[in-house]
């Protein structure tokens, strides 16, 4: 989780805004950075899509949080170890995985056996238990909104050039630090949400994420009592 540090925000400054839309482009790097920091740390849910590759492959999220403690998505682990689907309401989390996971996570011989009896369903617990916590805590969205508006210390900040993400307008804006490169684009129309991140450590640990659906609602429906087994059932 604390892959997402490699792209903090760094302080305000001044600009022109242009009537074609919300004028963040033309503000200096640092100012571009405070606004997106601002913004985020306002968001009330979003979606992000993300990759986090390093010594030991690459985990791959796909997921819809908000404030109140909701999210929906997916979780794919480093190895091509197979995919889960998590639900998480509060502090239940509904967490499905695929056969290829639970062969991955089952040692020996009892993975048939567990894959048997979990039958297709969803395990069902709260995020304080070991079997789901490491992937409910990916759905921390006050966790990613800390991580974006803290500042870095000694980034230096050089604006890039227009761009687009997923057909939104944007400016990017490159980051340096001792031990860090990346680059993030800003929207440019409504307000300037971070639409993406790119980058990578000294260690060789490299993260992209792209972000939409601000303060959309998070349907995060748990499963019908008879797709889903507590995990008290299992022990």
């Amino acid at each position: 989780m604390g892959t997402v540090c490699l792209f903090m925000f760094a302080g305000p400054g001044t600009g022109a805004a242009r009537a074609d839309d919300n004028g963040i482009a033309d503000k200096s790097a640092p100012a571009i950075a405070a606004a997106a920091r601002e913004a985020m740390s306002e968001l009330a849910s979003m979606r992000m899509a993300a990759k986090v590759t390093d010594v030991s492959g690459t985990t791959a999220l796909d997921l819809r949080f908000d404030a109140r403690g909701n999210c929906v998505g997916t979780v794919t682990p480093p190895g091509d170890s197979g995919t889960a689907d998590v639900v998480k309401r509060g502090d239940d989390v509904w967490l499905k995985l695929d056969d290829k996971l639970l062969r991955a996570q089952v040692p020996g011989g009892a993975a048939e056996d567990a894959i048997a009896l979990i039958n297709g369903r969803y395990l069902h617990g709260t995020t304080s238990s070991p079997v789901l916590s490491d992937f409910a805590e990916f759905c921390d969205l006050d966790f990613y909104k800390k991580e974006f508006t803290s500042k870095p210390v000694n980034e230096k900040l050089e604006k890039g050039s227009r761009t687009t993400v997923d057909g939104r307008p944007a400016i990017t804006v490159n980051s340096r630090q001792a031990d860090r490169t990346g680059a993030f684009q800003v929207s440019t129309e409504d307000e300037p949400y971070l639409l993406r991140i790119q980058g990578t450590d000294a260690s060789g640990e490299r993260v992209e994420a792209s972000f939409s659906a601000f303060d959309e609602p998070v349907q995060a429906k748990p499963p019908a009592a008879a797709d889903s087994v507590d995990l008290s059932e299992l022990q």
